[in-house]
């Protein structure tokens, strides 16, 4: 009889074990249908892998130029969290390490490296949520961490003598966006604007020839961005476009000393400014409501000139970005 009335009670619990949480916010098991944020109680891990092989990079001008004999290798290994605090309320993590190769025949050198990247984390909060078709306006608000790796090593005895790249611009990004999803029948219209700002940090890369100095305040140029992605769904597989502009302003850069306003001190990097422009597309397999497989290319169009190189965030290189990333969800 107590058996009876055990199951009896574990019948009528909310969740157990593996089983669905009642107190989840639904979501939808199509990629078309879903809002910009998590939803409440869902928790998502996803592993990704980018790599991009460059074999030239822009002229100052915007002109795509090639390399003689230069080949450049740049992998992005991803761990990302998404966690869905309220109904309308999501935070998430992402963890990135790279390895990094460049080859020059011609010169004889060939130098690779691997470490972590730069952290983000941010707070995503939905501002407007209609479903049945989907509508949804949520504001993105992220910090990108310095931490990793940014010493890259003397370039005073020549490229022979590089050992290491920098895996961090070592600064700070503090960034807004606002994004926006229409959803209208088995199509989708996902849209982004927003501006980076770029906090001046101490590197160690900031190479004075003259000095003979490596270490230095630096400022990447602060960026406004946009971004479109439209989408169509065929049964579990979502296909989907996307292009995105780019537009960042001058940098700077100086010595560490100079008063309690770092910024007024340092000396603009001319020609350092300049925008881009990138499109793609790819496939989203929704494979079940907990689990999707992701897939995508980045073709650039138009890029400016190896400011920063090799610090691909704010200095891309010119090649095709390959992508693909699972994504699991409970």
């Amino acid at each position: 009889m107590w058996l009876l009335s055990l199951l009896a009670v574990l019948s009528h619990a909310d969740a157990a074990g593996f089983e669905i949480k009642t107190m989840r916010a639904p979501l939808s098991a199509v990629e078309v249908e879903r809002p910009l944020v998590i939803g409440k109680g869902w928790l998502e891990a996803s592993l990704g892998y980018d790599q991009k092989m460059a074999d030239g990079a822009w002229s100052s001008t915007g002109e795509a130029t090639q390399w003689k004999s230069a080949q450049w290798l740049y992998t992005t290994e991803r761990l990302g969290i998404r966690y869905g605090i309220s109904r309308s309320g999501e935070f998430y993590w992402d963890i990135p390490f790279h390895y990094v190769r460049l080859r020059n025949d011609a010169l004889g050198t060939d130098t690779e490296g691997f470490g972590i990247g730069e952290p983000v984390f941010g707070w995503k909060w939905e501002l407007f949520n209609r479903t049945i078709p989907t509508s949804s306006v949520a504001l993105d608000l992220r910090y990108k961490m310095p931490t990793g790796q940014e010493t890259a090593g003397t370039y005073i005895g020549g490229p022979n003598t590089v050992s290491t790249f920098p895996m961090s611009t070592g600064q700070a990004d503090i960034s807004a966006f606002i994004r926006g999803k229409q959803q209208f029948g088995p199509f989708a219209v996902e849209g982004a604007i927003g501006y980076i700002d770029r906090l001046s940090g101490v590197s160690q890369f900031v190479v004075e020839v003259d000095q003979y100095q490596f270490s230095g305040r630096f400022k990447p140029g602060s960026e406004v961005r946009a971004e479109l992605s439209p989408m169509l769904q065929l049964g579990p597989v979502a296909i989907h476009g996307d292009a995105v502009y780019r537009r960042w302003f001058e940098g700077a850069v100086g010595t560490t000393a100079g008063g309690a306003f770092w910024d007024e001190n340092l000396d603009p990097i001319a020609g350092s400014d300049g925008w881009s422009l990138d499109a793609g597309g790819g496939v989203v397999v929704n494979a079940s409501r907990g689990v999707d497989v992701l897939a995508s290319a980045s073709v650039p169009i138009r890029g400016e000139d190896l400011t920063f190189f090799p610090l691909e965030s704010i200095s891309p290189t010119r090649g095709i970005t390959l992508s693909t990333s699972v994504e699991l969800r409970y």
